[in-house]
Parts: structure tokens; sequence; C-alpha cells
């Protein structure tokens, strides 16, 4: 890791006229300085040999008791005393396979109804989650007093789900609507690459105050829902509402049930609640192949803080002059961001893990109207006419492509194909394989396209029912051919099959009511190119190029230590030579060429210099 700490000037100190804007620009952006400490409302640190009853109720049995048999979700489980235990600071609730009331595991449920209720606040534990298939941990919060009518009219707070069917994925909800069941549920979701949520300690948390609720894990805000998200459903969530603790199995989240899963135990540090939100951590999780110059900042800092900053081994910091964030540039594969805040509150460890994606190239298309394409279309809302391609460039030089005119009566406007060569869903949403689009059009920059993947199951009116996973987009150019990747935004249907994908769905601008026309082409998936190509050639001689990633020209920079004619040339990524320059005269020393690459489409490509005596060197360029 390569660290880095930064001094906030305490109120008196000096500051340049740069840092003062610098600060202000951050202040700004990122939330600025609190003048004072949160305050700590309410803990249980867990310090004693037993449940503090005075904070806890348990909840036992199977719900049939309170009318809510198998607690309403098809659980596995019967709840016993026994299966907590406080020890060492650390409360444990036990999942057993064991034979009672019927029921083949017996686990632990608690809440704080009645003795611990809170109204808007900031809420968090710090929690280790058990691995195993079938396991359903909750951290949650339900309404004290149903002042709007039973669940869900009243709502519910998933501070943190996770089932370890799906280890990868954590999952923030609320629960509102109309009684089961034509009940309502809308959640926000983070995604961990290469690794799992149950393989250390993660503080999870809610930020939650008038109108707005927010989702942290390690102090990394992920989600934020408001009233417009629950639409035209009320907003039930300005009540008091009171904790729960519990270690599900199966059901119709936790899944299947690996006998090896078993037994497991849900480990929870602390819980506590602040009036006002901790420092947060603010950047992007997720990033395209050779990302530099990425901004990390953190907000709600105490002042006179010191920040001290970490960053995966080979990134980069490549700016710190700001106060509260700095500049990264990644290596491929990314790592964890920390930031490490102390102050007169307290220490604050903030961190999240940067994923940044593998390159990628074309490996098939779904939709290309000049050629025979894997995806068959089916209809769509508006108008979609094959026509001659409006403005040919250096993304899109085909022949043919679709133009598309929305339905302006339709604000769910669609184009739907058939498709059958998707094997792997999940790959996507893993970002193993990306979607990709050109597109040309009038339409305001920042237009949203959306890209959604269907089961068989999925029909007009049964939403969220087989929409496997969603994936979004934003145009970036008016009037221009411009290629769109598209990054996840959900998987409505958590039970959807991704292997059964039948339909793929493209939606210009959804929800709204315009009749705008959309050029598109090369509908593609993009994989990650053979291994072969990533096989570092031994380097003769150091050869860099800069800027890289780039748009038209970058510059090749190299080095000989004796006179030698060289040869240049660009590849594709499946090795072959798409540009070839003339033979460079013998040169010794310092060299820099700039090479033109306005005639190459976007994509991923190699630069290639090699000698008379088959020396050479090679670089991936980003075009």
């Amino acid at each position: 890791m390569q660290s880095l700490t930064l001094i906030i000037v305490p109120s008196g100190g000096k500051l340049s006229i740069m840092q003062n804007l610098l600060l202000g620009y951050c202040c700004l952006v990122a939330g600025g300085l609190l003048a004072q400490c949160p305050t700590l409302i309410w803990s249980d640190e867990f310090d004693g040999t037993s449940l503090d009853e005075t904070n806890w109720s348990y909840q036992l049995e199977d719900g049939c008791n309170i009318g809510l048999c198998n607690w309403g979700n098809n659980e596995a489980q019967w709840y016993t005393k026994e299966n907590l235990e406080v020890t060492n600071g650390v409360l444990k609730i036990h999942a057993r396979r064991e034979q009672i009331g019927g029921k083949g595991y017996t686990s632990a449920r608690i809440n704080s109804k009645n003795k611990r209720d809170f109204k808007y606040g900031y809420f968090e534990a710090r929690m280790k989650l058990s691995p195993g298939q079938g396991l359903w941990p909750a951290f949650w919060m339900l309404p004290t007093d149903e002042v709007y009518g039973g669940w869900p009219q009243s709502g519910e707070i998933d501070i943190m789900e996770w089932a370890g069917n799906r280890p990868d994925r954590l999952y923030g909800t609320l629960h509102y609507g109309q009684p089961f069941p034509n009940n309502s549920f809308t959640g926000v979701e983070l995604f961990l690459q290469n690794k799992a949520w149950s393989d250390e300690f993660h503080t999870f948390a809610v930020e939650w105050v008038e109108n707005k609720i927010t989702w942290f894990v390690d102090g990394y805000p992920y989600g934020t829902l408001r009233p417009g998200n629950l639409s035209p459903e009320r907003w039930p969530f300005d009540q008091e509402f009171h904790f729960l603790l519990n270690l599900a199995l199966g059901g119709t989240f936790g899944g299947p049930i690996n006998a090896n899963a078993v037994p497991a135990s849900m480990e929870v540090d602390y819980v506590r609640v602040y009036d006002t939100a901790l420092p947060r951590l603010n950047g992007p999780r997720e990033l395209a192949a050779g990302a530099t110059n990425v901004s990390y900042t953190v907000a709600d800092v105490p002042e006179g803080a010191s920040i001290s900053w970490a960053v995966p081994t080979g990134a980069v910091i490549t700016d710190n002059s700001s106060p509260l964030g700095i500049l990264v540039d990644f290596p491929e594969g990314g790592g964890e961001v920390i930031a490490t805040i102390t102050s007169d509150c307290g220490e604050v460890v903030l961190s999240t893990d940067v994923y940044v994606a593998p390159f990628l190239v074309s490996e098939y298309s779904f939709e290309n109207f000049d050629a025979t394409a894997l995806a068959i279309y089916e209809f769509s809302t508006g108008e979609l006419t094959e026509t001659d391609n409006p403005a040919p460039n250096s993304v899109n030089g085909s022949a043919l492509s679709g133009q598309y005119v929305r339905d302006r009566d339709n604000p769910f406007d669609v184009i739907v194909y058939g498709v059958n060569s998707i094997e792997e869903a999940d790959d996507y949403v893993t970002e193993i394989r990306e979607f990709s689009l050109d597109l040309y059009t009038q339409a305001k920059i920042g237009t949203q396209v959306l890209l959604q993947l269907e089961t068989a199951a999925a029909q007009p009116n049964n939403y969220p029912t087989g929409r496997h996973s969603r994936y979004t987009a934003t145009t970036q150019k008016q009037g221009e051919w411009h290629r769109l990747s598209f990054r996840l935004l959900d998987e409505p249907d958590r039970g959807a099959s991704s292997r059964s994908i039948q339909k793929l769905v493209l939606l210009f601008d959804p929800d709204s009511s315009n009749g705008d026309t959309y050029y598109y082409d090369n509908l593609d998936s993009y994989a990650a190119p053979p291994v072969s190509i990533f096989q570092s050639p031994v380097l003769d001689f150091p050869l860099s190029l800069s800027p890289n990633p780039t748009q038209e020209k970058t510059t090749i920079n190299f080095t000989l230590d004796t006179p030698q004619p060289v040869t240049i040339s660009v590849l594709d990524a499946s090795g072959k030579t798409v540009q070839q320059l003339p033979v460079y005269p013998a040169v010794v020393g310092e060299q820099s060429i700039q090479l033109e690459l306005s005639n190459l489409s976007a994509g991923l490509y190699f630069v290639r210099l090699s000698l008379p005596n088959g020396s050479n060197s090679r670089r991936l360029i980003i075009r």
C-alpha cells in the first residue's frame, strides 16, 4: 500500500490562496468540515457476559406464536435463547443443526422494541458474517407503532441483508406499500469483486433523516432513497423504529441450505446510534481499464483532523493538493482505498474496495445492421427502421444502422430482442463481460440508455419478475457516433436464473415522454481477450506511451543504446497488424515519435517496436 498524510489546518492557521481555494472547493463538493463531533445517543458494546435485556428482547420459536409462521419467509430455523452468546465484547448468534419444534435448524433473533426506539439519526453495527450457502444474516429496523397499518404499510428498513448463496453482494432495502401480497420493496446493492462480504468484519450503517435514507459500509455511502423512489406509495419512514438482529436459514431470500454451512455464527462487535452522520469516503468503486486521476474525498470531517491515505500497491497518488482528497492512477485489478481520520473526536477508518475492470475486446455482436447478428428483433413500441449511416466516423464507419423513433406516448418505450447466446448472465453482473453500443442522437448529453436481461417469466405487467439484471449508460455526445459501455444498475428479480436469458430489452430515455430519434449499431458483447494477448513479451528496450488512454494521437517514447533502425506497428487485440509506419532511421538515445490513431476505431490495441535482431518492445494502448 502507498500512504500519504495530509493535515487540515485548524481554525486560526494560515493557508495559501491556492490551499484556501482547494479547501473551499472540497467543502462544497465533499461536504466540508464539521464544527463539532457527532453525539453518541446510545450504544451496546456487548461488554458483559449475557444479553442486556434492558436493551433487547428475545424473539423465539418459529413465529407461529405471534401469527407469523416460518417468520413469513418460509425460513427453516427455530429461534432459542441458547443460540445467543455474549463473550469478549462480542454478541454471537449461532446457527446449529438440531431438531426442535419440527425444524431442522436453530438460531437466535432479538429486537429492541419499546426499549430502544429511534426516529432519525446515524445507525451502525460492526459485524462479521459467516460464509455458507443458505445463511441469511440481517441487521434491520421495524416500526415500533404501526401507525400506517400492518406490514409493510408502516415500513421496514433493512440496513444490511446478505445471503450466503451470493457472497459478493450486499443489500439494503426499504419495504412499504400495500398489504401482502401486493407489497412493494425498493433497494440498493453493493458488489465485491473476487471477495466475499463474510471475509472480515465490516461496519454496516444507514443515515436516516427526514425524507432520505442513505446506506453505508465501512464509511462508504453506496445508495440513497427518497420519497420519490417509492411513488406513488406512501413514505412511512417518519415514525419511531427499533432494531432487529438475526441469523435466518433458507427461506425466500436465503435459498437452499448447504449442510456444510452449519454450524455457523454471526458476530456483532457493537450497535451504535449517533445524532448526525459520521465521516464518509466518496469516490468510485468500479473503474474502466487504465483509469487515471480518479478522485477520492472525505466529507463530514471534524475540524482540526488529520487524514492519512493509503492506496493499493501499484497505484499512484498523482495529486495531494486538496486537504480533503487525492487523485489516483490505478493498476489493473484495483485494491482498497483507505482514509484514516484522526481528531479530537477519535479515530475513524474509512475504506472501499476499488475494482478496475480488465481490458475487454469485442467477442460478438447481438445486433449489427450490416451482418447477421445473434439477437433476433421481436418488436418495439416505437418505430425501428434499417437505414444508411447518418454520419460515419472512426467510431462507427459501417454502411447501415438502425434508426429508432421513440413512442412519445409510452414512457417505458422498449425495443425487444430474442437471445439464446447468453450462457451465463452473471458474467455481465461481475464485469467479466460487458455490453457496448454505438449511438448517434441529438438527445441531450446525459440521456440514459437502459439494457435489461429477462427470462421467460417476465411479462408486461409483472415487474420485477423475470428481470435478471439491468445495465445503464448515458449519452456523451450530440450529433456524433460514440460508444457506450454499460454498467450494472441492479438485479430486480434476485431469483431469476442467470442461465435462462431469453430477452434483451433496450430503453432509450426511460420514464420520459418524447419522440426523440436514436441511431444505433454494434450492440456487442465484450470480454477479456485470450490470455496470450496479455502475456507481456520480454522488453528488450524501454517503451512508454503518453497519453494512454488517448483519443487520436499518442507519443511513443523509447531509448536505444546503439544506433539501429526501428520498425513501428500497431496491432489489434487479436494480434493483427492494422497500421505500419515507415522504418524509423538508425538512432541512439532517447527518442519521441508522435503516432496518429484517428483512422482507428475506439478499442484496444498494441504498439510494437522491433529491431533488426528480433528484439521488440510492446505496450497496450486504449483508443
